[in-house]
This record gives C-alpha cells, structure tokens and sequence, in this order.
C-alpha cells in the first residue's frame, strides 16, 4: 500500500468508527485484529489487509467499498 493509500483508508476507518460510535477496542475484539495491530493500522504505520477490511466493515454494517478510496481521491 502507498502512504497516502494507507493514510486515505485509516482515516477512513476512523471516520466509520466516529460515525458508528464505537471505540478502537470495540473494533479490535468484533472482528478479532489484535489492539495492538489495528492501533498501528489506524497510526498509518502498517497496512490494513484486505480481510481486515472485510472484517471491520462487517463489525460497522457497511459496504466494505466504503472503507476504500475511489482511484480519483488518491
């Protein structure tokens, strides 16, 4: 992933989780991604996979192309 790939989805991961009203631990134990991991994922030190992402927009009910910027807004 690109920097400002990583940047773009772990900004929007934290945006989706603001707008569900949930905390960083409550994600970690929904979809089982280690506290630690995801706290490096949301600092844009290490990439999301894409089964992190399944995984996380199923704990927040949405579309997981939500989670991913459209190719123009990179």
């Amino acid at each position: 992933m690109t920097t400002d790939l990583r940047r773009a989805v772990a900004l929007t991961v934290r945006s989706e989780l603001v707008r569900a009203g949930r905390t960083v631990p409550w994600l970690s134990d929904e979809t089982g991604i280690a506290l630690h991991v995801l706290q490096k994922q949301l600092a844009m030190q290490l990439d999301f996979t894409v089964t992190d992402l399944a995984e996380i927009a199923g704990a927040l009910s949405i579309d997981a192309a939500r989670l991913l910027p459209r190719v123009g807004d990179r």
